[in-house]
């Protein structure tokens, strides 16, 4: 899937830089945007099992499924086109792309030679819906902390809190 998404990027957005690409490319193929495409091709009830309430991570993972699935029955070129039409041009691509944070802080912070340190100071509740706190560190002092379902998301948070508060560098 990355390689189909990589190439189409490269062709539409030909003129445009690396991190651009890289950007788009990682907004394309995150969790978070399979997982909101997943539920939207497929129903309740085509996923069987035996849980009260599916966890979102099932229709993204159902989704790359599906996709393996055309593959192997119909070949490259029509998993291709399923990509192409359902996850490339996915309705929610523009609703997700949004800036990253943690990468925007992180060229702020390497211009001013400041050393960033993302440390996750705590990890709560149930193995099936965790939260993690993370905190911000900039030079040895904790500037921002966030919560999420996942590190990651924590990280772009904390660093989307850090960013917002314009005289740190």
């Amino acid at each position: 899937m990355d390689f189909v998404i990589s190439s189409q990027l490269y062709l539409d957005y030909n003129k445009q830089e690396e991190g651009f690409l890289s950007q788009k490319k990682s907004v394309i193929v995150g969790r978070k945007h399979l997982n909101l495409i997943g539920k939207e091709l497929l129903l309740n009830g085509e996923i069987k099992n035996n849980l009260k309430k599916i966890p979102e991570s099932v229709y993204g993972n159902t989704l790359e499924s599906l996709i393996g699935a055309i593959y192997i029955d119909r070949g490259i070129v029509e998993a291709e086109k399923f990509i192409i039409k359902n996850i490339y041009n996915s309705i929610f691509v523009n609703e997700l792309s949004n800036i990253d944070y943690k990468s925007e802080l992180l060229k702020k912070a390497q211009k001013t030679k400041t050393k960033l340190e993302y440390r996750v100071l705590k990890k709560e509740g149930p193995d099936h819906k965790l939260e993690f706190l993370v905190g911000l560190y900039m030079g040895g002092g904790k500037i921002t902390e966030a919560k999420a379902g996942s590190i990651k998301e924590a990280e772009q948070k904390t660093a989307k809190k850090a960013y917002n508060k314009r005289a740190l560098f």
